[in-house]
């Protein structure tokens, strides 16, 4: 599984305050980077990647189901010379 690059980062940022700074300023300062970081990344109204994905490949089936009855629809024209009212019509009509 990937590491998160912004958990590793953030990992890196706390373990140096803690080694540089006093524990109540360290302590503090983590709280508050940690809380910027993720109401940064709130307002960017992110989604997972397994949903963009999913919604990527739906998109994907769709445009070709798209093409497909294009296709149709050109074959449809073609066999009668472009008259709408040449074509046969189906229970549904």
């Amino acid at each position: 599984m990937q590491t998160d690059p912004i958990a590793t980062l953030l990992i890196a940022i706390k373990q140096l305050l803690k080694k540089t700074l006093p524990n109540n300023l360290a302590a503090n300062l983590e709280r508050d980077i940690e809380s910027k970081v993720m109401g940064a990344f709130k307002n960017m109204s992110l989604v997972p990647k397994h949903e963009f994905e999913a919604q990527q490949a739906l998109l994907q089936t769709l445009e070709a189901q798209i093409a497909q009855m294009e296709s149709q629809l050109d074959k449809l024209q073609s066999t009668t010379n472009g008259d709408p009212t040449d074509m046969p019509r189906t229970s549904d009509n």
